[in-house]
């Protein structure tokens, strides 16, 4: 099975190693996809937070809310004006 997330790994060897044990998708401004979600800390229509492995994302934007969640994916919809990383 196709693995986009294996070959960029495999694309870029001499820097995996820095590479987030996350992974974020962004599809436009509406639709943001993650693996590695461990737990959520912060919802409301302009401000979602949350863990990850290796940190804590911050999403911020307009209409924000949470299609939908599992034990180690998140997926939240809404305008998002930004995702920061600490």
């Amino acid at each position: 099975m196709f693995s986009f997330f294996n070959e960029i790994k495999n694309k870029y060897k001499d820097i995996s190693k820095k590479i987030a044990p996350y992974k974020c998708v962004q599809m436009g401004d509406f639709l943001l996809y993650v693996e590695g979600f461990l737990a959520l800390m912060t919802l409301s229509a302009q401000t979602i937070v949350f863990k990850v492995n290796g940190g804590v994302l911050t999403v911020s934007g307009q209409g924000l809310n949470i299609k939908e969640m599992s034990p180690t994916t998140i997926t939240i919809c809404g305008k998002i004006m930004q995702v920061e990383s600490v």
